[in-house]
């Protein structure tokens, strides 16, 4: 599902907003603080109803006005308007009123493969920013891992009460609930980061990169389930249970799963410097999005907000082939075009910031 055309109307520092999209590669690009991140973050909220940059999203509606608009135009006809009041829930609807939708199932028929900031470097995210990685991929490969993701939290919820309360009785039957259902977990978990080390060894991607980066061929991705793998869970919630009553919270589990990248048995940003750093991440999200790709038949849009920062020009070049090679929509941007003015797939759009309203010229 392409998309054809983007309307914002009092989104951050658009006052109002039309943007036509190519179906190959759009740069966006601007000085910082001009607006250009806000339209990838426009388009992320009108697929997902997430933000990147905020979990406040009273924040997305333009000052001194009290709603935002944004609407997605696809190739086919299809829309997608987003309708969000101060305060209130986002009303969505979809082909010019005719249905009204929520954000999961918008989800599922209109993927996205987002890379932003924070996420340019795996080698050192969080375990929640890795968690959610996982998450996203198995929300399209395996149907069932929603619903176990609800009943995990929902564990975890229930046990803290007991925590808090010291409700022991209680505590001993969510502690069973959480033995029971932390194979399953790390089953899925593992499963998906099997296929991420499947696909970095033979992925059409890596083996473009591997040319200038033979580092490459040494990359791992290990699946560290949230506790210590040389003892049963069970006997980690015994040890624990001092702890956990102290701090009235789980500290070890499923939960807290997360994933480590190795090179050479080695985690990764020991050796590596921050643009190879930012190729890997570069590269799972491409993996990333064929994975979702070959188990949805779905081609998702990719979203790469500052792009251009800590990438030299030969990987830059490398990155466009495969997506012009692959047709893969992309909308990106930049501070500057240096890496990509010369391309001639490559769709360029200037953003200017005067005042206090964002303006967007294409080139």
């Amino acid at each position: 599902m392409l998309i054809k055309e983007i309307k914002l109307e009092n989104f951050r520092s658009y006052d109002f907003l039309e943007l036509p999209i190519n179906k190959g590669i759009n740069l966006i690009y601007g000085n910082n603080g001009s607006g250009k991140s806000s339209i990838i973050e426009s388009i992320n909220y009108a697929l997902s109803g997430k933000s990147f940059r905020t979990s406040e999203t009273n924040n997305l509606i333009r000052q001194n006005t009290d709603q935002l608009q944004a609407l997605i135009v696809f190739f086919d006809g299809k829309t997608i308007k987003v309708t969000k009041k101060t305060n209130n829930t986002a009303i969505i609807t979809q082909n010019k009123g005719q249905k009204k939708e929520n954000y999961t199932s918008l989800v599922k028929k209109f993927p996205t493969c987002l890379v932003e900031n924070k996420e340019f470097f795996f080698t050192s995210s969080n375990p929640e920013q890795k968690r959610s990685f996982l998450n996203k991929t198995l929300f399209y490969v395996e149907h069932q891992e929603s619903k176990k993701i609800n009943e995990l939290k929902k564990i975890i919820t229930q046990r803290s009460g007991c925590l808090k309360n010291k409700d022991f009785n209680q505590l001993k039957y969510w502690d069973e609930q959480l033995i029971q259902i932390e194979p399953q977990i790390t089953k899925l978990n593992t499963q998906i980061c099997n296929n991420i080390n499947e696909q970095l060894r033979n992925s059409e991607v890596v083996q473009l990169f591997s040319h200038k980066n033979p580092w490459l061929s040494n990359l791992f991705v290990k699946y560290t389930p949230g506790f210590s793998e040389n003892s049963k869970f069970s006997d980690v919630l015994c040890e624990n249970l001092e702890k956990d009553t102290l701090l009235k919270r789980t500290t070890a589990g499923p939960h807290k799963r997360s994933f480590d990248i190795l090179l050479n048995n080695k985690a990764a940003e020991e050796t590596l410097s921050r643009g190879q750093q930012k190729i890997i991440s570069i590269i799972l999200h491409l993996i990333q999005r064929e994975i979702i790709k070959t188990h949805t038949d779905l081609d998702p849009i990719l979203l790469m907000d500052d792009i251009s920062s800590e990438l030299d020009k030969e990987n830059a070049n490398l990155m466009l082939k495969y997506l012009i090679d692959n047709s893969v929509q992309t909308i990106m941007t930049s501070i500057e075009k240096a890496h990509f003015s010369t391309q001639k797939d490559v769709f360029l759009f200037h953003v200017e910031h005067k005042g206090d309203t964002s303006y967007v010229k294409r080139l």
